[in-house]
């Protein structure tokens, strides 16, 4: 007996149908038909540039259509150009990091956009960079395409034996006519593990009109570094451990953050001459207190709304604390100290700085702890109300004389607090050599918690205390 063909149904075979879907009382049709597909070319573009690369790129066996709309993509961002190729298990590292490299030469000969939003290249391979030639390639592409943002890093090899030889940022390549007017378009620059010159950050200040974003670490040939200019839209600067960094002088009327991080080599190594916008602030020095760079700043005081300092109380101690009389904030609203100290070192003196914010909202403290052997009494608490303090946060809280007389300051004098944090993660099981009393990490986190509740119970009332 012959079989019997089976019957096309309608569903499989016949014409697109709407589908009744059953919603209470309403009834509304719905279309098997694909209507992404029916979006035009842009908004599938941008939808595409959301995405990471490969991502992106395997929506090609979805038509014919699709093949050619991920390579119109805005966005190229290679985050980690070492996970996006998948090399043979027996390849040696040198050969994974050459395919990942090729991988990303094919992804920009495949590139059909006429322009690009960001243009991002991290490394992580601690034992092989891309060749320079390579790199000056990569730029260049995204220069033709009038890059809007431009990131590059290199800063995850350089503890390999490669880490000397920096990449070195093509000056001719800026400074044709080519490329002057390529880089015309760009509003973010950031480099990391990447030699530049000053001569050639002045060259991106002069002519990138639309530059609002600058961010520089670890370059080696920064001296003195000069952000200067009348009609900079330039809002946000950061410099971050530049060696051979001698003086940074400022003149941005619109800037509105400022990042540093290094080793000046004299007092007055930043020098604000005009910034009547800066609100933001972030200093750290890399092995004094940070009080001689900080008072560099001294123009923009009353303006500061968040201030986040670095200071090693070790660098300036002989016999006690000695800061500075600090001068007032009347402003500021989010303050946040990264401090490292040994448990005879009074943190009272940083209730100065708090003192001198009338205003402060927000105060975080985060603790690194050095050895030492040495103990003191706990010393008495100044009474000094705050009337706006509603924050405080505690990150590296042991439980110790130095943090639990600064933490009773607060419960006596922060007469609005609604909530204080006390972060005991990773600190107390890495950082405490202060519970030596207690053998196991288990047992020093317990101590620490229960250490930090019982000044739960003296915090004003109405105030939360919360332990992570």
């Amino acid at each position: 007996m012959p079989k019997r063909k089976a019957k096309r149904s309608e569903w499989t075979y016949g014409k697109r149908q709407k589908i009744p879907i059953n919603l209470g009382d309403r009834k509304e049709n719905y279309s098997e038909e694909d209507q992404i597909s029916q979006l035009p070319d842009v908004i599938l573009i941008s939808i595409l540039s959301l995405l990471g690369i490969r991502e992106a790129a395997r929506t090609c066996v979805l038509s014919k259509r699709w093949i050619y709309v991920w390579k119109q993509i805005t966005c190229l961002n290679f985050d980690d150009i070492d996970a996006l190729s998948k090399p043979l298990k027996k390849r040696r590292q040198r050969a994974k990091t050459t395919s990942s490299y090729n991988w990303v030469n094919q992804v920009l000969q495949l590139h059909q956009g006429p322009s690009l939003d960001e243009f991002k290249i991290r490394s992580s391979s601690p034992d092989c960079s891309p060749s320079s030639s390579e790199i000056d390639n990569w730029i260049e592409f995204a220069m033709w395409r009038r890059v809007r943002v431009l990131e590059i890093d290199f800063e995850a090899g350089r503890r390999s034996r490669y880490s000397s030889r920096r990449y070195i940022l093509p000056d001719k390549l800026f400074r044709s006519p080519f490329g002057i007017s390529c880089i015309k378009s760009l509003k973010h620059l950031s480099l990391c593990f990447v030699n530049i010159t000053d001569e050639l950050v002045e060259h991106f200040l002069s002519y990138c009109e639309l530059l609002e974003h600058l961010c520089v670490s670890r370059s080696d040939q920064l001296v003195n570094l000069k952000v200067v200019g009348s009609s900079l839209r330039l809002k946000f600067l950061q410099i971050n451990e530049c060696k051979a960094l001698g003086s940074v002088e400022i003149w941005a009327p619109n800037l509105v953050s400022f990042i540093y991080k290094g080793k000046l080599g004299f007092s007055d190594g930043i020098r604000f001459r005009h910034a009547p916008l800066l609100v933001n602030v972030s200093l750290a020095e890399s092995t004094m207190c940070i009080i001689e760079p900080f008072f560099t700043v001294k123009l923009c005081f009353s303006q500061l709304v968040t201030l986040n300092l670095h200071m090693n109380l070790n660098s300036v101690l002989v016999g006690g604390v000695r800061l500075p009389e600090f001068p007032e904030f009347t402003s500021l609203k989010d303050l946040s100290l990264s401090v490292i100290a040994t448990d005879r070192i009074s943190l009272l003196a940083l209730t100065k700085l708090i003192e001198r914010s009338p205003f402060l909202h927000g105060f975080t403290l985060k603790l690194k702890w050095a050895r030492d052997s040495r103990q003191r009494n706990m010393q008495k608490v100044n009474k000094c109300p705050h009337q706006c303090l509603k924050v405080v946060k505690f990150s590296g809280f042991v439980g110790s004389i130095i943090d639990t007389e600064l933490a009773m300051y607060f419960t006596e004098n922060a007469v609005a607090l609604e909530t204080f944090i006390v972060d005991l993660k990773k600190v107390v099981v890495e950082e405490s050599t202060l519970l030596s009393e207690f053998v196991t990490a288990q047992k020093k986190l317990r101590a620490a918690r229960k250490r930090a509740l019982q000044i739960g119970e003296k915090l004003p009332p109405g105030a939360e205390l919360i332990v992570v």
